[in-house]
């Protein structure tokens, strides 16, 4: 593989946003074929936060601090000036091929990767600030295990979708890629290594983590709405979500279905219509208490995250749910 450099790092948008309805014929495209090697970006070095607790041992020594890379991949998106369209922050590890997770957080309207992975910037100067999550502090504090990775996907506009990474085959390629790009670090696994799959969507990142999820459904085990939960039970992520409340029902638990959401970034109504769906599906089989359905005044606890199926009401700010909690749900599920 050829690198251009690389570097080790230490350490409200909706209101009223429309729903996916339909994936189009244009979305099942043949993804374009692999040209070139991916380029690799250098990455401003920082101190990693201490963790708010140890994570769980692991059965490998840790002799690697945690990193972050950025990449430009041939089949992610193409965002302009060059911009890189991978960022991805990989835990405190030796050799992660044995216990492989990778998580994948689609960001909202008007954003960026760095509108997500930095303290807040524009992503544009014709465009408005970001907050910013600082999403490797977080997850370095909250101890994820996870390789984490934020695509970029429409960059700076009022919409969220990913094209590219939507047409059919793409997403897995674009995984299959990311994959070899980081083969030294990973101790050269594949796909059909990797342990669990998540596709985190935050506010209108959920238009690209829908159709992405159609046609990758073989190999996602985990999906994670922040105030992203624009569709209804019909959709794609309803089908998905009653498939995980079957096999809890079950006690033979695959996939797994978290769900915060605000009553303030516009998605309190599709939330709930999956929150009841999913409660009635439960109830009907004796199993509505292996599951958590309820409504914070604040933070969701730990245990609430833990659940392999939980709808929460969280009442705070749009922005808030996912820079107190993203690195928190993901720790918590094991990821």
């Amino acid at each position: 593989m050829k690198i251009a450099a690389f570097a080790i790092a230490i350490g409200p948008h909706l209101g009223g946003a429309l729903m996916l309805a339909a994936l189009g014929a244009s979305a099942y495209d043949p993804p374009r074929a692999h040209a070139r090697a991916p380029e690799v970006r250098i990455v401003t070095v920082h101190d990693a936060p201490a963790r708010d607790a140890p994570s769980a041992p692991r059965s490998k020594k840790l002799d690697k601090p945690a990193r972050t890379l950025t990449m430009r991949l041939e089949h992610g998106e193409q965002p302009p000036a060059n911009r890189p369209n991978t960022w991805v922050h990989i835990p405190s590890s030796a050799d992660m091929a044995g216990d492989l997770r990778l998580t994948f957080v689609f960001h909202g309207f008007k954003n960026c990767i760095e509108s997500y992975t930095s303290a807040g910037i524009q992503c544009t100067v014709t465009n408005i600030r970001r907050p910013g999550y600082r999403i490797a502090d977080q997850l370095e504090r909250a101890g994820s295990r996870s390789i984490v990775v934020v695509p970029e996907t429409s960059f700076d506009v009022y919409a969220a979708e990913a094209p590219e990474l939507s047409k059919r085959g793409a997403f897995r390629a674009y995984v299959e890629e990311l994959l070899d790009a980081l083969g030294d670090e990973i101790g050269n696994a594949k796909l059909s290594d990797v342990k669990r799959l998540a596709l985190v969507a935050s506010s209108g990142g959920y238009q690209a983590l829908e159709p992405i999820l159609a046609d990758s459904q073989s190999f996602v085990t985990d999906v994670i709405l922040l105030d992203a939960g624009y569709m209804y039970p019909r959709s794609v992520v309803g089908q998905f979500l009653a498939r995980a409340a079957g096999e809890l029902a079950d006690g033979n638990v695959v996939h797994r279905v978290g769900i915060l959401y605000t009553p303030k970034g516009g998605a309190m109504e599709t939330s709930q219509a999956l929150e009841q769906a999913t409660m009635k599906a439960l109830d009907a089989r004796g199993a509505l208490d292996r599951a958590i359905f309820h409504h914070t005044k604040g933070d969701p606890t730990l245990d609430d995250l833990a659940m392999p199926l939980y709808v929460v009401r969280v009442d705070e700010e749009h922005d808030v749910v996912v820079r107190r909690n993203l690195g928190r749900a993901l720790a918590a599920a094991g990821l």
